[in-house]
């Protein structure tokens, strides 16, 4: 990273929670070979990036990372958020078929899409070459690395599924937290990826308990949450600031908006 100052350094202060991409579902697509700097752009078919979109789905590219046997030819993996993580083989047509699938345990896939930022390359293979060490082979097998998640200014970045957690800021304890007790510190997530930004937030104040969104209204830069916290019924507000960040490495200074709850009713 030599002349330019990591972005996940320059984003040290940056807050995490309300910053996760927004996608109802995931489509990872196992993929050992190489990928470049956009393989969903070069790897994917259209009739699948057309079946992804009918589904609401974000697709990934996915591989085992070093040490640990890769999946069969076109193997793929479904998460809605709501169910259990799914696995299957791409049909002939090259498609997902949901109905011939089985539960899989869960997957932390972190980035190390390398290609497309150089944290994400630095931060994230350093992170799983320290879980190699510390994590049981089991648990190290759960890992996978992913492509371009969004957000590699956060790095070392992941999604914990089949939650749709996006995580970021990650280290070695916590990932053998996730993967070994399934518990997470609220300091590392970013967003469940069903929920927009304001809501995020709010998420991730009251993780982990369980929370229910009824109302969010936005009046000028705050949003006015309502929501049921352990059946509880709570109000929150949460503010918007524009903000200049420089988003990549290397890269011009481009908008960006943090979120933050200003107050909890």
């Amino acid at each position: 990273m030599a002349g330019y100052t990591p972005c996940s350094v320059l984003n040290a202060q940056a807050p995490l929670a309300g910053s996760a991409p927004t996608s109802q579902s995931w489509l990872i697509v196992l993929h050992q070979g190489a990928w470049g700097e956009r393989p969903v752009d070069t790897l994917i078919s259209q009739d699948l990036k057309s079946w992804a979109n009918e589904q609401g789905a974000q697709i990934l590219i996915a591989r085992t990372p070093r040490g640990v046997v890769p999946y069969p030819e076109s193997t793929f993996l479904y998460s809605n958020g709501h169910t259990d993580l799914l696995q299957g083989i791409l049909n002939s047509e090259g498609i997902p078929d949901l109905a011939d699938t089985h539960p899989t345990n869960s997957k932390l896939l972190i980035c190390t899409n390398g290609k497309r930022d150089q944290c994400c390359a630095t931060f994230g293979r350093d992170l799983i070459s320290q879980c190699k060490e510390m994590l049981s082979p089991d648990q190290y097998g759960q890992i996978l690395e992913c492509s371009h998640l969004g957000g590699h200014r956060f790095a070392p970045t992941a999604v914990w599924l089949p939650k749709n957690l996006v995580l970021g800021r990650l280290e070695p304890h916590a990932v053998a937290g996730i993967l070994g007790k399934g518990g997470v510190d609220s300091r590392y997530i970013r967003g469940v990826t069903q929920l927009p930004p304001a809501e995020q937030v709010v998420h991730a104040f009251v993780w982990p308990q369980e929370i229910t969104f009824l109302t969010c209204e936005q009046q000028d830069a705050d949003f006015h949450i309502t929501a049921l916290v352990n059946k509880q019924k709570e109000s929150f507000i949460v503010t918007s600031t524009p903000m200049s960040t420089v988003a990549s490495c290397g890269g011009d200074p481009k908008s960006d908006t943090w979120y933050a709850l200003r107050t909890k009713a």
